[in-house]
């Protein structure tokens, strides 16, 4: 059966799957019911150990193995894929009982087990997929999060730096490397992440924000804009895009754009309470004392312990009464 022919019919089958578990009485699922096995030599495993010795492909690839052994390896990520992880880890195991060395079906098997909450045996999956082949940059990024999930930062990061190393264009390794970069401060190298990810995936709204975000911060107000207003394009109901532009046109002094877009993003969250005070700053500045205290009212009515609206609220009124 070739593949194409094989997804088919597979995503046939699952559907009809899953329309029978959502009409009439429905069980509760089994997949709820699993509790987390992870123990502790599992949880602070050094990384040493999680990093392979070997340094050449000793396993194989789907490619490499036979038609009916690709078809269970298939069939159980395909499975994988719409949530369906135990009969996931059926057909992998299966795969593997037919041919031990698919490092693909190690790998698989290991995201199935950690979906169902069994970390020591994915983890332990995932060692054995990078002992058959050190360069599969994929296993060291799912690594990575479980470290995370175990609150090892550090550790995690190391995982991720070594993903890039063998994926350099790695989107979601360079995206949470980006993010964290970010989060630490560290904007130039958060930016050398994003743009790598961009070389791959030009059109990802999260990280072209990031990107104007960050060349806010560096005072590249050319560039900020240019991403904003590229994120823009892509969606102009986002709120947060439609506030970054006002950002960006309030710090190269355009104002009356910046206006528009602040209003705009109020218009899409009516919560948003620094395009409020934004705004209010913007009337402010302007004399328009009358706006600007209907402005920062509004950001108060909305998080009424915000002491920098209620500070500037008081100014304003102070102007409006001095008149």
């Amino acid at each position: 059966m070739n593949y194409r022919k094989f997804r088919v019919l597979f995503c046939i089958f699952l559907a009809l799957s899953l329309l029978l578990t959502q009409t009439g009485c429905r069980k509760k699922s089994r997949q709820s019911k699993k509790r987390v096995k992870l123990s502790e030599s599992t949880k602070t495993i050094p990384v040493e150990q999680l990093l392979p010795k070997a340094t050449t492909v000793t396993g194989k690839y789907k490619a490499h193995v036979p038609e009916n052994v690709q078809n269970e390896y298939m069939y159980g990520t395909l499975a994988g894929q719409y949530g369906k992880y135990d009969t996931a880890e059926t057909y992998l195991r299966k795969a593997l009982r037919m041919e031990p060395l698919l490092i693909d079906a190690h790998h698989n098997l290991g995201l199935a087990c950690y979906k169902q909450g069994r970390i020591d045996e994915a983890v332990e999956s995932w060692r054995r997929t990078l002992e058959l082949a050190p360069n599969y940059a994929e296993t060291y990024y799912n690594l990575a999060i479980f470290l995370f999930d175990m609150g090892r930062e550090e550790d995690g990061l190391k995982m991720l730096n070594t993903c890039i190393r063998y994926d350099a264009f790695h989107l979601k390794s360079r995206y949470a490397l980006g993010r964290i970069m970010q989060r630490r401060g560290k904007t130039k190298e958060a930016i050398k992440h994003f743009r790598a990810f961009q070389n791959r995936d030009k059109g990802d709204i999260r990280v072209i924000i990031a990107l104007g975000e960050l060349y806010l911060l560096e005072g590249q107000l050319d560039a900020s804009l240019k991403e904003f207003e590229r994120a823009a394009r892509i969606d102009d109901k986002n709120p947060n895009v439609q506030y970054q532009l006002g950002v960006a046109y309030h710090r190269r002094g355009l104002l009356d754009q910046a206006i528009l877009n602040y209003r705009r993003a109020a218009e899409l969250m009516p919560n948003h309470v620094d395009s409020y005070i934004n705004l209010g700053d913007i009337y402010a500045n302007r004399n328009e004392f009358a706006s600007a205290l209907a402005s920062y009212n509004t950001a108060l009515a909305i998080d009424p312990t915000n002491s920098y609206a209620s500070r500037k609220a008081k100014l304003a009124e102070e102007k409006l009464l001095e008149k």
